[in-house]
C-alpha cells in the first residue's frame, strides 16, 4: 500500500493493520487508535497514526529494559542523597 496523505476508511485501514474491520471499531471504541468523523458520519484514518499504534506496541530487549532500569535506580539514588 502506497504512503499518501489521503485517509483510509475502516476496510482499509483493517486491510493495512491485517485486522477484521470490527477489530478497528473496537480500538475505536477503547482509544488506542486515533479516528477522524467529518461530519460525524465515517471514519477515517491516517496511515500514520496507524504506524503509531503499531509502533506502541512494541517489545524491548533485555538490553534496553536493563538500560532504563539503570537510570530509574541511579535517578532514585541521586535524589535519596539530596
Amino acid at each position: 500500500m502506497e504512503k499518501t496523505k489521503q485517509p483510509l476508511n475502516v476496510n482499509e485501514a483493517a486491510a493495512f493493520l491485517h485486522v477484521k474491520p470490527s477489530h478497528i471499531y473496537n480500538l475505536v471504541h477503547y482509544r488506542k487508535i486515533t479516528a477522524y468523523k467529518p461530519g460525524g458520519k465515517m471514519l477515517l484514518f491516517y496511515i500514520e497514526d496507524l504506524e503509531n499504534y503499531v509502533r506502541g506496541g512494541q517489545k524491548r530487549s533485555c538490553a534496553e529494559l536493563s538500560r532504563k532500569a539503570d537510570t530509574v535506580v541511579s535517578k532514585r539514588k541521586g535524589a535519596r542523597h539530596v
